[in-house]
């Protein structure tokens, strides 16, 4: 008896011990956050132990330092152990999601909450930073390079004679004023830091010209194949013909703006391994290739090629590359921040946009796109999320989201595509998904997905759609699981996805027709996707944290890319082509740059001790700034063009300096 009561004892023990185990499995404990920052957005990844059940759930606020409430930042997705992704079973268990549409250089404090019904959630908060736009230190040394070939020394009056000699003679804080005319290629190996970057400009935007004249390796090489190079600028440079426009190898912090690239098979080109690269900024740039559209196969050539954290890829018009934009290469599952938006993206044998490899948080949205095989390749996303809204996906061969090789963690909403053929489709094994709001044409299916992973968590809804199709018995619009659903109300009526879904027309649009086929070329001034007036669209889409309450105009979200009533957004680049003439003063020496001007006369330096007056050809006096602290900018914009003088005297040794300056 006493036996029989102790192997009872022990039974109940081992029991209540299992019932244990298995609640403190299912309940979450927190682990450590890893906070990036660009210039408008920071990422979370929130990992975490345990929850085998996979019910917990991470939510995440904001507000800027000290000011107002906490709002709600986007929405957040989970990576869990057992997911399957290219081929391999992941071991990642973390939260992740995305802080939008910040304001740079400014401080932000982020608020994560982490639940679990069966125990262990965490509220915690931290400060975080957004990065500052890069710009020349204050107090750069100013040097000058003019064409030649060696020699110098970097003086006005003496500059260094090309730009490799430029280069060999660079140190932190240099701010290398480059002159007009042609100039051979060249490598830097030199890195500024943080406060004293290393920076290149055109004197007079895209004057410089860097001519590769042929040849196979870099027309600009930034770093070599050991050194880590970081904190450079490079800005408002022509850079052409060569294999690669900028070679980029190993860099960190370097922004490379305004500048023309062209006859090149690479723009810009991280090219080596080690996963040094991270803190890139492309924006503003003009790149053009010489991939022939619509091609055949999988090129290798591409418009911006780059790896690592915390990149940045902006405002750039790009055409005619294999990719467009590209991440994917070794090594994969390091990235866990990306920003790529307001490109205007034309012309890829491939993918126009490809973010394979990436960990979490990248964010791709307000690019237009067209003439491509996929608009973005998700191919594939190692957990998530990945952001792709607000985008236009026009003429895609294929599909415009690419969920090939298992990625999990997709956020797709409020984007337009349009193609011939399916709208979108894709192979099975892509997971956790979440669709929203976006409009989708095409003249077969609006969707064919031939298999839904077990256990993926696939939310989609608000959707639009539209075929040239029957939508009846043998012309369906949309196979899903590799079920046909004839039209909208027949995929409604499932209860499996898409119960507000909605039927709309290219009429619903101010100028929309679907493509003839997808290897006839169109270009966005034949296109307008605003809805018009009235249109089935406007003002019935989910509402979504951030993703659609900075764009909505009349506090209800439309479908689609755009909004009733919106403006278009800015795609691609937009040159200054305005010029600054600056005076630099120190007690021996007084420099006037660039001349001639259109804008304003920038002055800066040390002037404590001198006058500084104004006068046009006729000795008329047209302004005095005698006494203004440094540095200041005299606005010249309202003058007639002509020749006026800057009359800079000293109050010390009544030095004298007249220095001539043409107005454009």
């Amino acid at each position: 008896m006493h036996q029989q009561l102790a192997s009872l004892f022990y039974l109940i023990a081992f029991i209540s011990l299992g019932s244990t185990n298995i609640e403190a499995q299912n309940s979450v404990t927190a682990g450590t956050i890893r906070f990036d920052a660009t210039f408008e957005n920071i990422s979370v990844n929130y990992t975490i132990i345990n929850d085998d059940n996979l019910n917990s759930e991470l939510s995440i606020s904001f507000r800027e330092t000290g000011i107002g409430s906490f709002q709600p930042a986007a929405k957040t997705m989970r990576a869990y152990p057992g997911l399957v992704i290219d081929g391999n079973t992941t071991s990642r268990n973390f939260h992740a999601g995305s802080v939008f549409f910040l304001e740079p250089n400014t401080s932000y404090e982020i608020e994560c909450t982490l639940t679990d019904p069966d125990g262990g959630g965490l509220t915690s908060i931290e400060t975080v930073t957004t990065k500052a736009i890069p710009e020349p230190a204050m107090n750069a040394t100013i040097k000058y390079v003019a064409p030649g070939n060696g020699g110098g020394s970097g003086t006005m009056s003496d500059p260094y004679l090309g730009l490799q000699e430029a280069a060999n003679n660079a140190q932190a804080g240099d701010h290398f004023m480059v002159t007009p005319g042609n100039y051979d290629p060249f490598n830097l190996t030199t890195s500024g830091t943080a406060a004293s970057p290393i920076c290149f400009t055109s004197e007079a935007i895209h004057g410089a010209v860097i001519d590769g004249a042929g040849t196979t390796t870099g027309i600009v090489t930034l770093g070599d194949f050991s050194t880590i190079i970081s904190h450079i600028i490079l800005d408002g440079f022509k850079i052409e013909n060569g294999t690669r426009g900028i070679d980029a190898q190993n860099t960190q912090h370097v922004t490379i703006r305004n500048n023309i690239i062209q006859n090149v098979d690479y723009g810009y080109l991280n090219r080596r391994e080690l996963g040094n690269e991270h803190d890139q900024y492309i924006t503003n740039n003009l790149i053009l290739g010489n991939t022939v559209w619509p091609g055949t196969g999988i090129p290798s050539e591409r418009g911006i090629d780059l790896r690592g954290n915390n990149n940045v890829v902006s405002y750039n018009t790009i055409k005619d590359f294999g990719d467009g934009i590209s991440t994917d290469g070794p090594p994969y599952e390091t990235s866990y921040s990306l920003d790529i938006h307001n490109n205007e993206i034309q012309n890829a044998v491939d993918d126009l946009i490809e973010v394979d490899g990436i960990i979490s948080n990248a964010r791709v949205y307000l690019n237009r796109a067209f003439n491509g095989r996929a608009g973005v390749s998700l191919a594939p996303i190692y957990g998530g999320p990945a952001y792709v809204f607000r985008n236009v996906f026009y003429n895609m061969e294929n599909s415009p989201f690419k969920m090939n090789r298992g990625p999990s963690g997709l956020i797709i909403a409020h984007n337009t595509v349009i193609s011939e053929q399916n709208g979108m489709s894709s192979p099975n094994g892509w997971q956790n998904t979440y669709y929203r709001n976006n409009v989708v044409m095409g003249t077969r299916y609006c969707f064919e997905f031939f298999g839904v992973e077990a256990g993926s968590e696939d939310d989609w809804n608000y959707d639009a759609f539209y075929s040239t199709r029957a939508g009846g018995s043998g012309t369906e619009w949309f196979k899903w699981d590799d079920i046909r659903y004839a039209n909208v109300p027949v995929l409604q009526s499932s209860n499996i996805i898409e119960v507000n879904s909605i039927e709309v027309n290219p009429s619903d649009f101010t100028n929309v027709f679907l493509p003839s086929a997808w290897d006839v070329e169109y270009t966005p001034s034949q296109l307008d996707f605003t809805p018009v007036n009235g249109s089935p669209v406007m003002n019935n889409g989910d509402f979504l944290d951030q993703l659609n309450t900075p764009f909505m105009v009349d506090g209800f979200p439309d479908r689609g890319a755009y909004e009733h009533g919106q403006a278009i957004p800015d795609y691609g680049h937009a040159f200054d082509f305005s010029t600054i003439t600056h005076i630099l003063m120190s007690p021996d020496c007084i420099e006037v740059f660039p001349n001639p001007f259109t804008d304003k006369v920038v002055l800066d330096g040390d002037f404590t001790n001198y006058t500084i007056k104004i006068y046009d050809s006729v000795g008329q006096l047209v302004s005095d700034h005698t006494g203004a602290s440094a540095p200041f900018e005299i606005y010249l914009s309202s003058l007639p063009s002509g020749m006026y003088f800057v009359n800079v005297s000293s109050t010390v040794n009544n030095v004298v300096s007249l220095h001539k300056i043409i107005k454009e």
